[in-house]
């Protein structure tokens, strides 16, 4: 069942503004975002807005993790991104003024700021470097589509799930058990590497099977 619930988390304390796009802002635009951004307590498997739908502002993820997807006329997903703590979702459509081109969900429990359309079109409006993180963080995000694009055209489909695990690895980290520090399904595997669940589950029981995976 999905849930929010509004809480209290304070920009000025963040621990995760240091590695957000929000670095640059000074004390008193720290203080003026804090003032109108909305935080939320979101479960895990909720939605946090929906392709096709406009935007009103844009997402912070201060904790948890988001996958964004699209979703065929057959009902199959394609995971175009995972997002982490400190990530920002849905700007790129916001700042082109479009509907989202996919769909975001909390893969587990998150805590997730939402920032109003005028509150961060002002902080571009007077803070160049701010502007210049979010073209930076948009340009990534494009070099990154592109290269899963090319990844699906060229590479086979063993290297592209071991370079799915890997990613996972280094977006989520471990956990004190030495194991990736996020929950997925083979299913969820699949849409991230653009491969059918059939291939995906055949490959980690091979992988199993030769001790390569736990």
């Amino acid at each position: 069942m999905s849930t929010f619930a509004k809480c209290n988390t304070d920009c000025r304390s963040c621990q995760s503004i240091a590695l957000s796009v929000f670095c640059t802002l000074k004390p008193q635009e720290l203080e003026e975002l804090n003032l109108h951004k909305v935080s939320l307590e979101v479960s895990k498997g909720s939605v946090v807005f929906y392709e096709n739908n406009m935007p009103t502002g844009l997402y912070c993820v201060h904790e948890g993790a988001v996958k964004v997807y699209n979703t065929s006329l057959n009902g199959d997903i394609q995971i175009n991104r995972l997002a982490k703590n400190s990530d920002i979702i849905g700007y790129r459509s916001l700042l082109a003024n479009e509907p989202y081109k996919g769909t975001a969900e909390t893969i587990k429990d998150s805590t997730i700021c939402f920032i109003p359309k005028s509150s961060l079109y002002a902080l571009i409006g007077t803070n160049i470097e701010f502007s210049l993180k979010m073209m930076e963080a948009m340009a990534k995000e494009l070099n990154r589509a592109e290269q899963k694009s090319l990844d699906i055209l060229f590479k086979s489909t063993r290297e592209r799930l071991a370079e799915a695990i890997l990613l996972l690895h280094q977006t989520f980290g471990l956990d004190v058990r030495g194991y990736i520090n996020v929950k997925l399904t083979r299913g969820e595997f699949a849409a991230i590497t653009g491969m059918v669940h059939e291939t995906v589950v055949r490959i980690l029981a091979e992988w199993e099977k030769e001790g390569i995976l736990q």
